[in-house]
Order: structure tokens, then C-alpha cells, then sequence
């Protein structure tokens, strides 16, 4: 399994509410396990976005949406699964695809604060 660390400080820039983006360097390719959210000294109320950032003009895929992420915490998202013919199948979930590279892009956390996430993908 690996895990990658997306951790940060955010910008001091007056207006930018403590905006912070950070991109993983290498494609990373398995299925999503988990996210430890990791909230450091971030504002309270702080919002944050776990995505892959894909390749070839493919359309990026948001894993987690946070809102209000106060407190370290664990979190183990899962998609729908699809029938043969592409219909949802409402009762039975599976860990998301990732295939590119992993993503956190952090609003509302203060000025120049530092936290983020460990994202876990079984390769």
C-alpha cells in the first residue's frame, strides 16, 4: 500500500483566506483506501478538496469533499458500483479508481498555517 502525504502551510497573502494547493509529483495508480485528514493549526472551518488530476485531457476525479475539517480525522470513501449495463447498483459500494496525480487544495484555513492529509492507495 502506499501512502502520500499532502501536507502544507498556506499562503500569507492578505485575501487569499489561507488558500493552499499541492499536487503529488508522480501518477499514482490503485484503488482508494483511505484519507487521514491531518488539521494541524488550520482556521476552524477550514474546507479542503482530495482530487486526482488526470492525464491525456482526462476529467479529474474529486475523491473527498471536507467542509468545516476541525479535527484530525479518518475517512474511507467509496463510489456506487454499476450493473453490466451501467445502471447504479444503490446498495453495493467499491473504492474509487485513482490514475494520475493525488491533489489537496485547502480554502478558508488561515493565514500561513500548516496541515493536510495522507492519502492510502492499494497499488
Amino acid at each position: 500500500m502506499r501512502q502520500v502525504k499532502l501536507y502544507g502551510t498556506t499562503d500569507g497573502t492578505d485575501g487569499t483566506a489561507g488558500a493552499l494547493t499541492i499536487t503529488y509529483g508522480h501518477k499514482v495508480v490503485g484503488l482508494l483506501q483511505a484519507v487521514e485528514w491531518i488539521d494541524g493549526d488550520f482556521t476552524d472551518g477550514v474546507g479542503a478538496v482530495i482530487s486526482v488530476d488526470r492525464d491525456d485531457d482526462a476529467a479529474d476525479v474529486i475523491l473527498l469533499t471536507l467542509t468545516a475539517a476541525n479535527d484530525d480525522a479518518w475517512y474511507y470513501p467509496r463510489v456506487t458500483a454499476d450493473s453490466n449495463t451501467g445502471t447504479e447498483i444503490t446498495t453495493k459500494f467499491v473504492s474509487p479508481v485513482v490514475s494520475g496525480k493525488l491533489k489537496l487544495a485547502v480554502t478558508s484555513g488561515g493565514s500561513v498555517k500548516t496541515g493536510g492529509c495522507i492519502v492510502y492507495v492499494e497499488e
